[in-house]
């Protein structure tokens, strides 16, 4: 019973940092696993291997690639573009449904 309530707490304070949003998301749900496993709440042996897992590669990969895409300026052109199609009459009408 006590188990639930710690993970109740840690939930609840996690969700409270998410939303005072003062770190980043990543740092806080690392702490709350940590937390997790210094109060016994998650096996030491089972604390780091959900990484291994295919979706959480996987995210992490889009993650790098859209901040990369991001940073090299490829998004502010593209939705430059984008705009410009926006603003074209005879476009709209080709791309509507």
């Amino acid at each position: 019973m006590l188990d639930q309530w710690l993970i109740g707490i840690i939930l609840l304070a996690m969700l409270v940092l998410l939303v005072i949003d003062k770190w980043r998301y990543d740092l806080v749900a690392m702490m709350a696993l940590l937390t997790a496993a210094v109060l016994g709440l998650v096996p030491t042996t089972e604390v780091f291997s959900g990484f291994g897992n295919a979706a959480v590669i996987t995210v992490a990969a889009v993650l790098v690639i859209s901040q990369a895409l991001w940073r090299s300026g490829v998004v502010d052109a593209l939705a430059g573009w984008m705009k410009n199609i926006g603003d074209n009459p005879l476009l709209q009408l080709a791309v509507s449904p």
